[in-house]
């Protein structure tokens, strides 16, 4: 099996609010236990990936929903739009989770990457800018 990218916290990813980026180390943090189930035999990832993925989706469903409460809090003008990735996000999870049920480890490893590539460049991009505005139109603002 050749290398396989991990995905971690980078000082780069801060939109500046500790709640906020707290989430999303959580975030990343899963994805470095999901990583480590490539590590494992077929039949230990077959029984431990089902809980890894329901944690991830759990999680990012809170994240999200909080997010969005902030953004909303804020009077953020993208709001619709970020809910909308968000919600579209959701749903490849909820796709994946029965495929990634089955234990295919090279299934497992697509979406580990899908996920991982995803999430950074969210984070880094429309996270940013998101807290960019509440930066700019809400100094005052701490979460």
């Amino acid at each position: 099996m050749s290398e396989i990218i991990g995905f971690e916290w980078e000082d780069s990813l801060s939109v500046g609010y500790n709640t906020i980026d707290l989430h999303h180390k959580k975030l990343l943090s899963i994805m470095g236990q999901f990583k480590n189930l490539f590590e494992l035999s077929q039949e230990e990832y077959k029984l431990k990936i089902g809980k890894i993925i329901k944690n991830l989706s759990d999680y990012t469903y809170y994240h999200f929903e909080e997010e969005e409460k902030v953004m909303k809090e804020y009077g953020y003008p993208g709001l619709k739009e970020h809910a909308s990735i968000h919600n579209s996000f959701i749903k490849k999870i909820q796709e994946a989770i029965i495929p990634m049920a089955s234990g295919n480890i090279e299934t497992g490893l697509q979406f580990y990457d899908f996920l991982g590539k995803w999430l950074v460049d969210h984070i880094a991009g429309a996270d940013h800018e998101w807290a960019e505005y509440i930066h700019t139109n809400h100094p005052e603002a701490e979460f």
